[in-house]
């Protein structure tokens, strides 16, 4: 009897246990709020015989010929097995420019932190080979505006180009990172980025962009600035406290579980 009881009770103790573990993960998940950007590491797929990824509009100059690609290249991928690629060539005129965007909804008030990684290529290969020839931009316009003409803020990234089809080294292109933060204004913001090619000839740039994300932030746009894994991360500025503190809970209860179990094993010994 005293044997079929004592099986009982390490069942029990061991499914308590195994309870308590499952609430450890529960603030962890908490503390990942949701991408806005559909598509923000471009997995789910390109608009056939165009190239753009979905979930995503387009636009370009018409002094030079642009293209939008899928890039499947793990050379410059980010983040999973995709990477929108943006290409400018045979330029007529100094300024061309390709790119992509997407309006999303937000919430006026709150803060927001947009992070996403890339570089930039060409045949030149080096900012000073093509005098700073090619360059990348990014723009939030907080009005929901989809005119990328109409956009007064562009961002000049600090990306300068590499070779276009080998890493200089030989093994691995630079992947760069870039992080910001903004505070909400309408219900909509229209996130862009756009491939800059400044002088006009018929040599290629490629631009490639990666892990576009866009979450709510914890703080104010003031006290952003950690800069995100090269994996494209979220690091979305919450506190580790709770986590810490329930890890504590959890460890404590699972330790006066044990002591309560290995209490009663020796008093029914001395019976």
């Amino acid at each position: 009897m005293n044997g079929r009881k004592s099986h009982r009770q390490i069942k029990m103790f061991v499914l308590v246990l195994i309870a308590a573990l499952a609430l450890l993960a529960l603030p962890t998940l908490a503390q990942s709020p949701a991408n806005l950007i559909q598509n923000g590491s471009f997995e789910d797929g390109f608009v056939e015989g165009l190239g753009v990824a979905n979930n995503w509009n387009y636009f370009s100059s018409a002094n030079a010929k642009a293209g939008f690609y899928d890039d499947t290249w793990g050379l410059v991928v980010a983040d999973g097995t995709h990477a929108q690629l943006l290409e400018l060539i045979d330029a007529t005129s100094n300024d061309s420019y390709a790119g992509i965007y997407q309006t999303v909804t937000v919430t006026p008030g709150q803060a927001y932190q947009l992070s996403f990684s890339g570089l930039v290529r060409s045949d030149e290969g080096s900012i000073t080979a093509s005098n700073y020839g090619y360059r990348m931009q990014y723009a939030i316009d907080q009005t929901g505006n989809t005119d990328w003409q109409a956009v007064s803020n562009w961002v000049e990234l600090p990306w300068d180009e590499e070779p276009r089809t080998a890493p200089a080294n030989g093994s691995a292109y630079t992947m760069h990172t870039e992080t910001t933060v903004f505070t909400a204004t309408t219900a909509s913001a229209t996130i862009f980025f756009r491939a800059w090619k400044k002088w006009p000839d018929n040599h290629e740039g490629n631009y490639d962009l990666d892990a576009v994300s866009l979450v709510p932030f914890a703080g104010t746009a003031g006290t952003a600035g950690a800069v995100l894994p090269e994996t494209g991360g979220e690091n979305t500025g919450t506190s580790n406290l709770g986590t810490i503190a329930g890890v504590g809970s959890v460890l404590l209860l699972a330790l006066l579980l044990a002591g309560a179990f290995i209490n009663q094993r020796r008093q029914q010994k001395e019976v």
